[in-house]
C-alpha cells in the first residue's frame, strides 16, 4: 500500500516536466494585441503546453540586456529561453490580411512559419484551435532540440548538412517533420484557405421549404387565319372568325408552395450531393374581364371566375459551392432540372363565354415534358440571387379546347404548342434556418391551330386554323425554411 503511494506522489510530480513551454511574443503589425490574446486564448483553452506570459518573458530577457522589439528577436528568444527553459516562442507579422506565423525553438531557429487569413484583425474560430495545436506540436519538436547555445553560435544548415528538421510543402512554405515521418496534420489544417474550401464538405441543406402568396397578371389573345396576335392586330383586313382577348388589367392573388429535397446532401461527393427533387404548386382564383370581338364589332363585357392551378414535380442535378461574405461563407449552385409541368386557367363553364379553358396537362394527362437550368449566386447569407430558365415541350391545350379552333383529326392533332418559363428573384437567411424569397416568375405559351375548328369554321388557301398566345407573369413572396 505504501508503495503504491509513492509511486502515485512519484507519478504526479513528474507529469508537469512532460509539459513543453511557449510563450506568446508580440506580434508586429498587431498594434491592439487582438491577435496576440487571441492565440494565447486559444492556446490556453488546448492545454496542451504550459503558456509562459509574455511580462516573465520580457523581464527574462531585459536580464540579458534584451528589451523592447529586441527582446521578440530570435537573439532575444535565445537569450531568455535559457532562463525559463522555453522550447517553443511564438511570433511573426500581421500585414495585409495575413497573420505570417514563425515558431522558433529555444535556440531561435525557426522551426515553422505558416500565412494565415485575418479578419478584422483576428483569425477565424476554427483556424485559431488549429493553430494552438500546430503550436503544440512544433514545441515537441523544439523540446527535442538539446542544443542550448545562443542562436549566434548555432550552426546553420549548410555547416550542419545532418540537420534538417524542416521540409517545404510545395508553397514554399516550412512544416515540422520528426524522424522522417510525413509532414503533421497541423499543414493540412491550416492550408491554403481557398484551396481547402473547393476540397471541403459543403453544406447543401437537406430540404428548403417555402411558403409564399403569389399576385398575377395574365393574358391571353386568340386569333384566326394568322401566326401570331400582333400580325392579326397590323392586318387592315382581319381574317374571319371570332377573336378573343382576355385583359389581364387587375391582378389576382394566390398561394405558392414550394420544396426543393437533396437526400444525399451530407455525402461528402460533389456529384452525388447534388442529386435532388423540386416539387412546386401554385393557385390563384381570378375575377377578370372579358372581351369578345367578331365581324359584328366588340361584344359586351364580361366578368367571369376562373381558376389558375400550376404544378411542377422535377429531378434535379446541382453543382453546389461556397462564396461571398461570411463564415462560414454561403451555399450557392449551378444546375440542371427536367421532368413535368402543368399550367391550368379553369373558366366557369357557367359564365356564358365563349372564351375556354386553358388546361395544359398534354400529353401525360399530369403535364406536359419541361427542361431547365438553375443558378444561385450568394452575396452574403442575407441575399442570395437566384435564375431558372425552362423549356417546355408542347405544351398544347387539352383536346376539348383544341376542337373550337382546330381539328383534331389532323396529322398534327390540332394543335402544336410552345413555351418557356423565366423565373429571377433574390432570397436569404434571416434568422437560423428561417428566410424569405422574392421573385418574378414568368410563364409563356404559343399555340398553332391547324385545320377547320367549330369556331374558326374557314379553312382554305387565304386562311386556316390560327393562334392563341397566353402568359402568366407573378411576382412570389414568402418565406423559406432551410435544413
Amino acid at each position: 500500500m505504501r508503495l503504491s503511494s509513492v509511486f502515485a506522489l512519484v507519478m504526479l510530480l513528474a507529469a508537469p516536466a512532460f509539459a513543453q513551454k511557449v510563450v506568446i511574443l508580440e506580434l508586429d503589425g498587431d498594434s491592439q494585441g487582438k491577435l496576440r490574446a487571441q492565440v494565447e486564448a486559444a492556446v490556453r483553452s488546448a492545454a496542451v503546453v504550459d503558456l509562459v506570459s509574455l511580462k516573465a518573458f520580457k523581464d527574462a530577457a531585459a536580464k540579458k540586456k534584451m528589451k523592447g522589439a529586441a527582446a521578440m528577436t530570435p537573439v532575444g528568444v535565445a537569450r531568455a529561453a535559457r532562463a525559463l527553459n522555453l522550447d517553443a516562442a511564438v511570433g511573426g507579422e500581421v500585414s495585409e490580411g495575413t497573420y505570417k506565423v514563425l515558431i522558433y525553438d529555444r535556440v531561435g531557429e525557426q522551426l515553422w512559419t505558416k500565412d494565415l487569413p485575418v479578419k478584422k484583425g483576428l483569425l477565424s474560430e476554427d483556424f485559431a484551435g488549429k493553430l494552438a495545436r500546430a503550436i503544440a506540436a512544433a514545441a515537441t519538436q523544439g523540446a527535442a532540440r538539446t542544443t542550448t547555445a545562443p542562436a549566434e553560435e548555432t550552426p546553420s544548415a549548410e555547416e550542419s548538412p545532418g540537420l534538417d528538421l524542416t521540409q517545404t510543402d510545395g508553397t514554399g512554405e516550412r512544416g515540422v517533420i520528426t524522424g522522417g515521418a510525413p509532414p503533421e496534420d497541423r499543414d493540412t489544417d491550416l492550408e491554403d484557405p481557398n484551396r481547402k474550401k473547393k476540397q471541403a464538405h459543403v453544406p447543401v441543406p437537406l430540404f428548403r421549404v417555402w411558403l409564399a402568396g403569389s399576385t398575377t397578371w395574365r393574358s391571353q389573345c386568340l386569333r384566326p387565319g394568322v401566326t401570331n396576335c400582333k400580325e392579326y392586330d397590323l392586318a387592315q383586313t382581319k381574317p374571319t372568325g371570332i377573336s378573343i382577348d382576355f385583359t389581364a388589367t387587375v391582378p389576382y392573388l394566390g398561394l405558392s408552395l414550394n420544396a426543393d429535397v437533396f437526400p444525399l446532401a451530407r455525402m461528402d461527393n460533389r456529384i452525388l450531393q447534388g442529386f435532388g427533387v423540386l416539387i412546386g404548386f401554385q393557385y390563384g382564383q381570378s375575377q377578370t374581364r372579358i372581351v369578345e370581338e367578331s365581324m359584328q364589332g366588340q361584344g359586351p363585357e364580361q366578368t367571369v371566375k376562373s381558376d389558375d392551378v400550376g404544378f411542377s414535380a422535377q429531378l434535379a442535378w446541382r453543382y453546389h459551392f461556397q462564396m461571398g461574405y461570411g463564415d462560414p461563407q454561403p451555399v450557392g449552385w449551378v444546375g440542371l432540372r427536367g421532368g413535368l409541368q402543368s399550367r391550368s386557367f379553369l373558366i366557369d363553364p357557367m359564365a356564358g363565354t365563349s372564351l375556354p379553358s386553358s388546361e395544359r396537362v398534354y400529353p401525360t394527362g399530369i403535364g406536359f415534358p419541361t427542361l431547365g437550368i438553375d443558378a444561385a449566386v450568394p452575396l452574403n447569407q442575407f441575399l442570395r440571387f437566384e435564375l431558372v430558365l425552362s423549356y417546355f415541350l408542347n405544351p398544347r391545350p387539352a383536346a376539348e379546347q383544341i376542337v373550337g379552333y382546330g381539328n383534331l383529326n389532323d396529322p398534327t392533332g390540332g394543335a402544336t404548342a410552345t413555351g418557356i418559363g423565366v423565373e429571377l428573384g433574390v432570397s436569404g437567411e434571416v434568422w437560423g434556418p428561417l428566410g424569405y424569397t422574392v421573385r418574378w416568375r414568368y410563364q409563356g405559351f404559343t399555340d398553332r391551330y391547324y385545320g377547320q375548328g367549330q369556331k374558326w369554321t374557314v379553312c382554305n388557301e387565304l386562311q386556316c386554323g390560327g393562334v392563341g398566345e397566353e402568359s402568366f407573369h407573378s411576382i412570389i413572396w414568402g418565406v423559406t425554411a432551410s435544413f
